[in-house]
């Protein structure tokens, strides 16, 4: 019995090793037929090396594939003989399979795992592979689905910057195409399809802001490259030769990052926001050691790694409304606080007594002034704010259209009251029907008619002398002329809102003028940090239409805009509407049409009118706001 169990085992052994001989041996034929395809289109793809090797494989598929066939017409007679070493031959072949299988799935899946991870909620902005727009642009612009021949950009004359850092090793999600050693991969100024996988890397390592990509090798990204090539220790000629291709699209590749010795429009702008929160005492000049100095002490005070180099995440702490400022802020105290609450309470905003102590109720009487007065609003006493608040152009207190909340709540239940709004409207919004009643409403008191609830409209409001409307309210709008003083009508739980209104006589008016301000900066340069009024980037551009139609909006970043609680929002790219703000990953615009946006297009170089009903936009699409209702 011995014998037999060992002469079994020998003869197993033999039969396992030739068939891992077999295996091992397909294996690697069919391994060195395929390779990943740099060549391939599109970048998911495994393809053969040519037809040649391919009728190689198939002749040792062929072989093998005898070899198979002859094996198994004598597993049956094997499989008597040898019960034993044939199960466990069988249940070694079975484990064989299912790894290689759970291998091959995990290959496959390696670049799609690595789009979402770049997706994910710490790399919000990153973008995937993005097809090219294939929706017709709109007829007001034909052209701006490409970056034009001749655009210039201000990168020219000073130092391209980009304001964002990854500090993971980026990974690559396009393919690299096989290169000439002796000849550039593009040339500036042509049209090439390297270009928008180019662009797409440049904006993966933050060379260049978000966008969807296109074929064109224009300044903005000769400029880009050449970013990369200095960060990279390359030589610096914006050229797209084959030693910057290679290593831009490698793992090698490294980040962007804002530091000592840069200039530029967005290291104004990142200056700028450093003193707002008192971490350096001046906003001129550019990255200098005071800066820089400035810069380690808000990452240390803000839980970063302190390296006094701005990127990624850097920045987007600066704009978080929860980062912690230099400034005064909540549980200081002093004279100079009770100063300002003082100046606060006599333009409307701080309702409290001023007792010198930062707290939460002077935190949000300085957010209301901020928004009023096109500060970004933080609720931080900074310097900028500070002399805002102490100089005689600022905007005292009042509620006005746009904005959203219960004290607007609580004004528009006081116009029902006396009749100059309807129940199902009161939302909580200032709408264009809230406005219009707030302007009857003064007409009738002998107010100045502006639309604006301000502390004397406020008080008249919710005096027992006010006068009401002589009818209730009507689908038109508000009621009829003035009526008896005081009284009021029953207090009806007001209906729920429509969950997307038709906009209220006015909003249509000013949705068109909104647009009108909008399409009249198309082809202004892009500018990074620009704010108008002909540079701008993406949000800098939405700040300023916003408020150049008539609305007091402080200035957020496409981060910020994520977050925002004003404006009425929604979560469903198909149910954008004309007028509304549309945010995406890394990048803000105007809807202007069905299917179509305005915005500041760093591809394109330029303010641009075109379709976001491509792959890109559906996929890099965060929300969108209502602003005119």
């Amino acid at each position: 019995m011995k014998k037999l169990l060992s002469e079994a085992a020998i003869r197993a052994k033999r039969i396992f090793l030739a068939i891992a001989s077999f295996f091992s041996t397909l294996w690697a034929k069919v391994l060195s037929t395929f390779r990943k395809s740099k060549n391939a289109e599109a970048k998911t793809t495994y393809s053969l090396n040519n037809k040649s090797s391919a009728g190689g494989a198939g002749k040792h598929v062929s072989a093998a594939g005898g070899k198979v066939l002859s094996f198994f017409k004598r597993l049956p007679a094997l499989a008597v003989k040898y019960r034993l070493a044939v199960s466990c031959i069988m249940v070694v072949i079975i484990g064989a399979i299912v790894i290689g299988v759970a291998l091959g799935g995990k290959s496959s899946k390696t670049f799609k795992g690595d789009q979402q991870a770049l997706h994910s909620s710490d790399n919000p902005a990153a973008v995937t592979q993005s097809p090219q727009n294939t929706e017709p642009g709109s007829t007001d612009d034909p052209g701006a689905a490409t970056e034009q021949p001749g655009e210039t950009d201000p990168a020219e004359t000073t130092t391209p910057q980009t304001t964002h850092n990854i500090y993971i090793t980026p990974v690559p999600i396009v393919s690299m195409r096989p290169v000439d050693e002796t000849k550039d991969v593009a040339k500036a100024g042509e049209h090439n399809d390297v270009i928008p996988d180019v662009q797409e890397r440049l904006m993966i390592l933050w060379y260049m802001d978000q966008d969807e990509p296109t074929d064109y090798f224009g300044n903005i990204t000769k400029n880009a490259l050449r970013t990369f090539q200095r960060r990279n220790e390359l030589e610096v000629t914006g050229r797209l030769d084959p030693a910057t291709y290679e290593l831009l699209m490698s793992n090698d590749a490294k980040a962007y990052l804002c530091m000592i010795g840069d200039s530029g429009q967005d290291v104004v702008a990142v200056k700028q926001r450093l003193y707002e929160l008192g971490y350096v005492d001046t906003e001129d000049g550019g990255f200098d050691e005071a800066m820089e100095a400035g810069v380690k002490e808000f990452q240390a005070a803000n839980n970063l790694s302190v390296d006094g180099k701005v990127g990624r995440n850097t920045k987007e702490a600066l704009y978080n409304p929860e980062c912690v400022p230099k400034a005064f802020n909540i549980g200081d105290s002093g004279n100079n606080i009770l100063l300002y609450q003082n100046r606060l309470q006599k333009l409307g905003y701080l309702t409290t007594e001023p007792d010198g102590i930062y707290g939460t109720d002077t935190q949000m009487a300085v957010r209301r002034f901020q928004e009023q007065n096109s500060l970004i609003a933080d609720g931080y006493l900074g310097p900028i704010t500070r002399d805002t608040l102490m100089s005689d152009d600022a905007v005292g207190n009042a509620l006005s259209y746009s904005m959203h909340g219960s004290d607007v709540k609580n004004v528009q239940q006081r116009l029902y009251e006396l009749n100059y709004l309807r129940a199902k409207n009161i939302n909580s919004y200032y709408t264009s029907l809230t406005e219009k009643a707030v302007k009857l409403f003064q007409k009738n008191n002998g107010l100045t008619v502006d639309g604006k609830v301000g502390r004397h409209t406020m008080n008249v409001l919710f005096s027992d002398d006010a006068v009401r409307a002589s009818s209730p309210v009507t689908d038109g709008g508000t009621g009829g002329g003035g009526g008896g003083g005081g009284g009021s009508n029953p207090t009806p739980k007001p209906s729920d809102p429509d969950p997307d209104p038709d906009p209220g006589e006015g909003a249509s008016e000013r949705i068109d003028r909104f647009i009108r301000i909008a399409r009249s900066k198309l082809g202004c340069r892009y500018v990074r940090g620009g704010k108008g009024p002909n540079v701008f980037d993406c949000s800098g551009f939405v700040y300023w239409c916003i408020n150049k139609a008539g609305i007091s909006q402080g200035y957020m970043t496409s981060y910020m805009w994520r977050s925002c609680t004003r404006y009425q929002r929604n979560n469903n790219i198909n149910n954008v509407k004309r007028g509304d703000v549309i945010v995406y990953y890394g990048h803000v615009a105007i809807c202007s049409g069905k299917w179509t946006m305005i915005d500041a297009s760093q591809s394109n170089g330029r303010i641009v009118e075109r379709s976001f009903n491509s792959n890109y936009w559906h996929r890099n699409f965060i929300c969108s706001f209502r602003i005119f209702r």
